[in-house]
């Protein structure tokens, strides 16, 4: 309930303050996020059962409106089972694709102040259990939904599944004897957050590509 009311209140703002005619275009974007995470494993077969909070930073490389590239860290607790869970800590280098012309020049018709996107990429996950640290590769993926606040506040929110290259993310390996098989087999953990960011690096505002137009002679 607590993440639906943060969407609405993300929701009003961006009704009541964003001008889409005055948007630019940032190479770069920073923020903060915080939400929740839960593992789906051997021990754990439903969404957001179990959660726990998570939280985290990333940096974006902006290529155009509807590309970018992401670098996130986050960590927190995964739950797994009722009163049981994990640290963990995740690093994820992701590419983001934006359904619609995102946070672009006023000049193009087909700006767009919101935008439902795709994410998918690779990670490296450590999580602990008992006093135990264990690292594994991940392959995350996820949706999620961004607004513009302003022209350099962005505010949004997203859920991710990670596919992890282990079977003890839940202290439970292979309980049902299922060797071999990496898709039904190994753990994957997932995270639904909502964020706040900020944009800088401003592509030139007079040129299409960020370069300065030469005089004409």
């Amino acid at each position: 309930m607590e993440l639906k009311k943060i969407f609405l209140l993300i929701v009003i703002v961006c009704i009541t303050t964003i001008k889409a005619k005055t948007q630019d275009t940032f190479y770069g974007e920073i923020g903060l996020t915080g939400g929740c995470g839960f593992v789906l494993g051997d021990t754990n077969g439903f969404l957001f059962q179990y959660s726990q909070p998570v939280g985290g930073l990333y940096a974006k490389y902006k290529i155009n409106g509807r590309w970018e590239t992401r670098l996130q860290l986050d960590g927190g607790l995964l739950g797994y089972v009722k009163g049981q869970k994990s640290v963990y800590g995740g690093l994820q280098a992701l590419g983001e694709f934006n359904f619609f012309n995102y946070g672009v020049k006023k000049w193009e018709a087909d700006c767009s102040w919101f935008s439902p996107s795709l994410v998918a990429g690779l990670g490296l996950v450590a999580f602990d259990l008992a006093g135990k640290p264990k690292f594994t590769v991940t392959i995350p993926m996820g949706i999620g939904m961004k607004f513009k606040l302003s022209n350099r506040v962005n505010a949004g929110l997203y859920w991710t599944v990670a596919k992890a290259f282990s079977d003890k993310l839940d202290n439970a390996s292979n309980p049902n004897g299922e060797y071999g098989k990496f898709w039904n087999n190994q753990d994957w953990y997932s995270t639904a957050q909502v964020y706040l960011s900020f944009n800088f690096y401003k592509i030139c505002a007079p040129c299409r590509n960020g370069a300065k137009a030469k005089k004409k002679r």
